[in-house]
């Protein structure tokens, strides 16, 4: 399965990036960088449909779901930034979130149940957990709960934006390692402030910023004069390595 990105202009009022062009084909792990404020987040929520381009297209499975999320929610699940504040005054335990999700997602099944509880053995939340109300949960089983949600229409797109994001380093290791096995069976596209986490393991990178954009393999893309374009002085070299001080 593929999505095809044709033309896209993203932004509000006023582009952000004009004519971008790619397609990303399943199973993959793709990740996107770029400072704050460079589109990472709009570019994601243009393609899943909640947020209409400025012009061009957006095309999953031969089927245009341009501004359409109903549309393109059947095939792309999404997990915004995982916030430190809790969720909601109201307390709903994770079970619950997971459930009321699939319900409002309208999927028919009858064993909503089990369903939910295969999912929450997936993303290796103990059972003991399963009925905590989600804002007493850790960062890490938080981001695994969004992710279980996202995962539970069982679409085989998946975008996460800054999924280590408030994580402390147990946490950070556990979603890391649960998005490799996954990017074995389905397309995970990941926004990152560290694009040297996934970077033996990304079939491309999608860099934007400035307005501008490049995308391709890791070897393509983290080259010192393509970066430095983006990054300016935020680009270093520490012996034969070059990092990227994004400290966001």
């Amino acid at each position: 399965m593929d999505v095809v990105v044709e033309n896209l202009t993203i932004g509000y009022r006023s582009p952000l990036i004009s004519n971008i062009n790619f397609t990303l084909s399943t199973p993959a792990l793709v990740q996107v960088i770029g400072p704050n404020g460079s589109g990472k987040t709009t570019l994601f929520k243009t393609i899943i449909g909640l947020i209409k381009p400025l012009s061009g297209r957006v095309i999953i499975d031969d089927v245009d779901v341009t501004g359409l999320p109903s549309l393109a929610g059947r095939y792309v699940g999404y997990v915004p930034q995982l916030t430190v504040n809790p969720l909601s005054p109201f307390p709903i335990s994770l079970w619950e979130f997971l459930k009321y999700g699939l319900e409002l997602a309208g999927t028919n099944t009858r064993n909503v149940d089990d369903v939910v509880s295969s999912m929450l053995e997936f993303v290796g939340i103990p059972k003991e957990l399963w009925h905590k109300d989600l804002s007493k949960l850790s960062g890490g089983q938080r981001q695994k709960a969004f992710i279980a949600r996202a995962l539970l229409r069982g679409g085989p797109i998946i975008f996460l934006d800054e999924p280590l994001s408030n994580l402390d380093l147990t946490s950070r290791s556990q979603i890391i390692r649960f998005l490799l096995n996954l990017s074995k069976e389905r397309l995970v596209v990941v926004s990152m402030h560290d694009p040297t986490i996934f970077l033996n393991t990304s079939r491309h990178v999608i860099l934007l910023g400035h307005g501008k954009y490049f995308i391709g393999s890791p070897q393509e893309v983290m080259k010192v004069d393509v970066l430095k374009d983006i990054y300016g002085d935020s680009i270093v070299f520490v012996e034969r390595c070059h990092h990227i001080l994004d400290l966001h």
